[in-house]
């Protein structure tokens, strides 16, 4: 009892914050269950909660189809990711070759890359390739991230030495020593891993504002945009769009929460 009376000021501080943090997310939530009449009521909650917004926000646009997209291309670059990623990790940690670490050495180097200094190039190179508003300019271009080789090489150095020789006496190839001793173990780095690139991948606008001009490969990001530009933005069926299109997001973090918070861990640790 002594010791959470202790721990009570840190307890309560932690609660403040997660307040705050959240404070805008409830105020959006508020905001997508008001009226027009109540929209600027001084309240925190709604008055008289509806759920017009959504419905409205849902037959001037096709969100179903914008949420279609964000969900394949997500899916696809993190799908993309993951194998690209542990690959990439397994070749620097448990294989020998010349140029090894300049190489890992490279990967942490493009991390420190903005996105900003190759959207240009990239652009231009989707453009030659003909790609412009298709799915392959929305997942190829992001399909290798530096970030992931990092996270699962670090994962990857804390598997005891002695689980990759016992497979290599069982006469088992890389491949298998990937598939039935690495996979298994980097599981919840995997886990985080997929949660980041998801989300991040999820809340991507300016690129695919960029590279798609039909209503038919635009994802979920920019149909809030076009809520926006409406002559008199109706600012509860704004909020109503942003909150469907951040559900998906905030799900997939949910779910992958234990995980995600497992494999950072995880990979904080040399070995």
């Amino acid at each position: 009892m002594r010791k959470h009376l202790k721990l009570l000021p840190t307890y309560l501080l932690a609660t403040l914050y997660a307040f705050l943090l959240t404070l805008p997310l409830l105020t959006l939530l508020s905001a997508s269950l008001r009226s027009e009449a109540d929209l600027y009521a001084p309240t925190l909650l709604s008055p008289n909660p509806t759920l017009a917004p959504y419905a409205e926000a849902l037959a001037k646009f096709p969100l179903g189809r914008f949420l279609l997209n964000s969900l394949l291309v997500s899916t696809a670059v993190t799908l993309g990711v993951l194998a690209t990623s542990l690959l990439a990790a397994y070749a620097l940690t448990r294989m020998r070759f010349w140029g090894r670490e300049a190489l890992f050495g490279l990967a942490v180097a493009l991390l420190l890359v903005p996105g900003e200094v190759t959207f240009l190039p990239l652009y231009l190179l989707v453009d030659r390739l003909g790609w412009l508003d298709t799915y392959w300019a929305l997942t190829v271009p992001f399909l290798a991230n530096p970030l992931g080789i990092f996270l699962l090489r670090q994962a990857l150095r804390t598997i005891p030495e002695d689980y990759f020789d016992a497979a290599r006496i069982d006469g088992a190839t890389h491949w298998q020593a990937l598939r039935h001793v690495a996979f298994p173990l980097t599981l919840p780095a995997l886990g985080a891993l997929a949660a980041l690139t998801f989300i991040g991948t999820w809340n991507m606008y300016l690129w695919p504002l960029v590279v798609t001009k039909s209503r038919e490969m635009q994802t979920a990001q920019i149909a809030v945009n076009f809520l926006l530009n409406e002559e008199v933005a109706r600012w509860n069926v704004v909020a109503a769009g942003a909150i469907l299109v951040l559900l998906p997001a905030l799900l997939a973090f949910l779910l992958a929460q234990r995980a995600f918070v497992k494999g950072i861990a995880l990979g904080g640790l040399k070995g």
